[in-house]
């Protein structure tokens, strides 16, 4: 049999800071040669107990995207830690997402600025995922104006807080048709990070009190987490 090439895994990484020190982060990402990110705004959703256990008394919050080998991730949120103090007061949260697939060109980036590090390849690395999801980051799709709602009924049934993004929904006029959704509907996503263990009630719930043939229109989809820093 022929050589077959072994892809490196990635992971994206997923920042959400006090909007504050997202200069800081922007620094530290150019010193760790991350070659692309993308940043975006958003509104924090935690009650005022929880905001200010955890030092996010600020609810306006910078949401940062990147994506990095997987073998080089946890040295990169623990260096993270160490620049931006996310386990102190002020500061915000990581997490890890494995990314199950991208663009050619955007896989050539990341890879030309990569040092050996003796990755592991998809495959291997897909058969540990299972041993390793702790937490999940469960995204909520709502209408306008039912984020308030929404949030109430996640920390009901186990939710400690979220955050809140601003968007249009973008559908196919064939879908919008026979799924009775709106074209270019302003829309709210909720972006909750839970425990694995409390991910099903809460996603249940939500679906329940808030679904597709609801005012809330709510369409709710999850993602594993790997790892995490700051919470």
């Amino acid at each position: 049999m022929g050589n077959v090439t072994k892809m490196t895994a990635f992971r994206c990484i997923i920042i959400i800071v006090d909007y504050k020190i997202r200069e800081r982060l922007v620094e530290f990402l150019a010193d760790s040669h991350i070659p692309i990110h993308y940043q975006m705004h958003g509104i924090g959703t935690a009650s005022s107990e929880f905001l200010n256990l955890c030092g996010l008394g600020d609810t306006h919050k910078s949401i940062t995207v990147c994506f990095v080998p997987r073998p080089r991730t946890r040295m990169l949120l623990a260096e993270m830690n160490q620049a931006l103090q996310l386990h102190k007061k002020g500061t915000g949260i990581a997490i890890s997402v494995p990314v199950g697939g991208m663009q050619g060109w955007l896989y050539k980036l990341l890879e030309a600025g990569r040092e050996e590090d003796g990755g592991e390849d998809t495959e291997r690395e897909g058969k540990k995922m299972s041993e390793t999801i702790t937490h999940a980051m469960i995204l909520v799709s709502i209408n306008q104006g039912y984020s308030d709602d929404v949030m109430g009924t996640a920390r009901a049934a186990g939710a400690t807080g979220g955050t809140i993004l601003k968007g249009l929904k973008c559908s196919p006029t064939e879908a919008a048709q026979r799924f009775g959704i709106s074209l270019q509907e302003e829309q709210e996503i909720l972006v909750i990070v839970a425990p694995q263990d409390k991910k099903a009630q809460i996603m249940g719930a939500i679906s329940r009190e808030h679904g597709a043939a609801s005012p809330a229109h709510g369409i709710t989809v999850s993602l594993p987490v790997d790892a995490i820093m700051g919470l």
